[in-house]
């Protein structure tokens, strides 16, 4: 068994594993009882983290380069079926991303698990007498098998299958209070939502079948790169494509595949339009919310993205980056009115996953998905670091109840403090723009603010030549930070390569992205000022959501009475935190920039800023350090000033009258639940009424009873009528016509042969009358 065989075993038993344990529970779950229940759960992700562990150190730090090339070829792959003329296999997707997103889905779901275990003790979870605490960790096994197939899957058809799965254990965790109504509901409202951005993802499948012939991930980029490169198919000239109907041209055919293919994400990752349903999401266990914002649900549309970015043509990638740039703008501002803590977290989320599929439309392929990584360490740590809260002010979600909790939970303070700064991208660059310190944010947010100001105002100096001399003059220096790697690494080259550029390859560079230029998606400069803007937004509204928490005097004494920390749940924070930390500098960006080299050697079509890393870091440094880096100072100190005393100031600022309109109109989520309830609920029920009218009146009334009626009318007509008052009557007069007829007749038949010799003398008589009077 080959080195490819043996990583991929490890990798499918990882994600079975927690299947099995899914049939254990549904089977003997009610038996094991609490807290037995939890114990089968914690067991099948411990197993599945070891798998990933083992994984990742013989794929990392035994194979070289090459022997991973040829380990990706031999992993494990299965025909199932052949639908038409295209084979379905499933295998496993062997790479650096794989491996990196399986560890980290793994370890913070590890973390959850064992949180959940102390979180949900405490709960009373029984409907009609029956307890449903074996039902939750059941539900996070599907979830992690759900997750773990999907990151796994070579073929978008297995992919969606697995999305799919994942969408349903979201609906049953989400709804784990089924018999709360507003669970219910938010479960109900994650699903339908869902749906719709599925069945985009489902008409994207339909496309990629139809002209690219392959449903493997690896098999359908290759035929649409072919078809690209030797303007075939899709991007064969002057050619139109009929879809369904509408005679369309190849490559706009190719830039609604990959739209198609987006919507998925657009649902999954709870992009603007389809952002409702994540803020609703928190009406599950705040170990849910912890497991679908970080590791599981809302990761998967980012993941879905970068494998997908290579079928993604100039003009999807400007849809891709827009819909990322208005949803994180939207999110920060909700979250600033927040005062439920979840909430608060979840519209970070949203904003977070904005960055996140903004850098990918913008090319940062690599920062976008490290900050997928980074974000999935500090995010699960300030969820769980919330529901911490939560169970200690005994369900409280208030924050301005609260105030003062440090005292009574340091450990919780401290490791939400490490979270926010996190996400605040707190950093100090160093000598040349070159990043001396930092947390999370402050690389992977940064870096895709970096790509979107060069893509925005560097690309077109470099392609016109006008800044060469600086470009190369700010080439000379090897642009790496403490950390050995550098600042800004975009698909598809090492670090190594990129301390080795000089000068004159800086002038190359320059000069080459002449025609790179063509080929990348136009974005509006206002779109990247949205995501510099929201960069200081966000420390704004985390150290709010911190301090309101964990500093001030207490604002509700018996909230802050109760107030206490477990120690069962707060180690799995301890972890976190040093995953935080660790996911800034080790391990995962050197996993990402190794991926990123097959993407953008297979990717001609999209130039997603490949190599440019030091032009890129030399142009961009400069301008963000003075635009960016601020940010976080100045958001701490702005929260710090107006929540020091607790909310008088904070009340004060909103009763001004231009504040007040907006702040309601923040609170308000920018009505777009009123919209969707005016145009598309009460949009619904009218068109259904509308539909019942119609269906009672012209299809029952006029159509259905109408056509009866009349049926009826000449049923009667020609059965009382015309054949028993006409057909019937005629005969029946024939009938005794005859009858009368023959009587005369038989009148004469006496039998007596006097009465024959009169009536023959009679007739001679008259007959021979006539004939003499004529």
């Amino acid at each position: 068994m080959d080195a490819g065989q043996q990583i991929s075993g490890l990798l499918i038993i990882g994600a079975v594993v927690p299947l099995l344990m899914f049939v254990l529970l549904a089977f003997l779950g009610p038996r094991l009882g609490k807290p037995f229940a939890s114990f089968p759960a914690i067991f099948g992700i411990l197993v599945s983290f070891g798998c990933a562990a083992l994984a990742l150190q013989r794929w990392w730090y035994v194979l070289t380069d090459d022997e991973r090339v040829e380990a990706a070829a031999s992993a494990y792959s299965w025909p199932w079926v052949v639908l038409g003329d295209i084979p379905i296999r499933f295998g496993v997707q062997l790479d650096s991303l794989t491996i990196a997103m399986y560890f980290m889905v793994t370890l913070v779901s590890s973390c959850i698990f064992i949180f959940s275990r102390g979180y949900m003790s405490g709960h009373s979870d029984e409907v009609d007498g029956v307890s449903k605490y074996h039902r939750f960790f059941a539900y996070l096994s599907l979830f992690a098998f759900s997750m773990l197939g999907l990151v796994i899957s070579d073929s978008l058809l297995f992919l969606f299958i697995f999305w799919e799965l994942v969408g349903l254990c979201s609906y049953l965790l989400i709804g784990y209070y089924f018999d709360r109504k507003y669970a219910s509901n938010a479960a109900i409202k994650a699903f339908v939502v869902n749906r719709v951005g599925d069945f985009g993802f489902i008409i994207g499948l339909g496309l990629v079948a139809l002209f690219l012939k392959d449903l493997s991930i690896g098999g359908a980029i290759a035929a649409f790169q072919s078809q690209s490169s030797g303007e075939t198919g899709l991007f064969a000239r002057d050619t139109a494509i009929n879809l369904f109907g509408w005679y369309v041209r190849g490559d706009i055919v190719a830039t609604l595949m990959g739209v198609f293919l987006f919507c998925g994400c657009i649902g999954k990752s709870a992009q603007v339009p389809l952002q409702v349903w994540l803020p609703d999401a928190m009406a599950g266990p705040t170990p849910v919310s912890a497991l679908i914002h970080a590791a599981t649900m809302v990761a998967a549309g980012v993941y879905l993205v970068a494998r997908i970015f290579p079928l993604l043509t100039p003009g999807a990638q400007a849809v891709v980056a827009m819909v990322g740039g208005v949803t994180l703008i939207l999110a920060a501002l909700m979250a600033i009115v927040q005062t439920d803590i979840k909430k608060a977290l979840a519209y970070s989320t949203l904003s977070q996953l904005g960055y996140m599929v903004f850098g990918m439309g913008m090319g940062a392929w690599v920062g976008a998905l490290f900050h997928l990584i980074t974000h999935a360490f500090f995010k699960a740590m300030l969820f769980l670091g919330s529901g911490q809260v939560i169970e200690g002010c005994h369900h409280e979600q208030d924050m301005r109840k609260m105030g003062g909790l440090w005292r009574k939970m340091p450990v919780t303070a401290f490791t939400f403090l490490v979270g926010v700064l996190a996400i605040s991208g707190v950093g100090w660059p160093g000598k040349n723009t070159t990043p001396f310190f930092g947390l999370g944010g402050y690389y992977s947010k940064d870096e895709i603010l970096a790509v979107a100001w060069f893509q925005t105002y560097g690309l077109s100096a470099a392609s016109d030549g006008h800044h060469a001399g600086n470009f190369r003059e700010r080439a000379t220096d090897p642009l790496t930070n403490a950390h050995g790697y550098d600042s800004v690494i975009l698909a598809g080259y090492s670090a190594e390569e990129g301390q080795h550029q000089t000068a004159h390859a800086g002038l190359e560079t320059a000069s080459g992205l002449k025609s790179d230029a063509s080929l990348q998606p136009w974005i509006p400069k206002w779109l990247v000022w949205l995501a510099i803007i929201t960069a200081w937004i966000t420390p704004f509204y985390m150290m709010r959501v911190w301090w309101l928490t964990f500093m001030g005097k207490p604002r509700d004494e018996p909230v802050y009475h109760h107030a206490h920390e477990s120690p069962g749940m707060y180690i799995p924070l301890v972890i976190l935190a040093i995953g935080t930390f660790a996911a800034s500098w080790f391990l995962f960006r050197g996993l990402i920039v190794d991926a990123a080299q097959h993407v953008a050697h297979i990717s001609k079509l999209v130039v997603p800023l490949d190599g440019h890393e030091h032009l890129i870091h030399a142009f961009s440094g400069p301008a963000l350090n003075k635009l960016v880096w601020p940010a976080f100072i100045v958001g701490f100190i702005a929260a710090f000033f107006i929540y020091r005393r607790g909310l008088k100031l904070a009340e004060r600022i909103i009763d001004l009258p231009v504040v007040e309109q907006f702040y309601w109109i923040l609170w308000q989520k920018f009505y777009f639940d009123e919209a969707y309830n005016k145009l598309v609920l009460a949009g619904t029920i009218l068109f259904s009424r509308i539909c019942g009218w119609f269906d009672k009146w012209v299809v029952d009334f006029v159509l259905v009873e109408g056509c009866a009626r009349v049926v009826k009318g000449l049923a009667f007509f020609s059965g009382q009528r015309l054949d028993a008052g006409g057909i019937d009557q005629v005969a029946e007069n024939l009938g005794r016509t005859a009858f009368r007829i023959g009587d005369l007749f038989r009148a004469v038949q006496t039998g007596r042969i006097r009465n024959y010799v009169i009536y023959t003398a009679a007739t001679l008589a008259v007959v021979i009358s006539v004939m003499v009077w004529w």
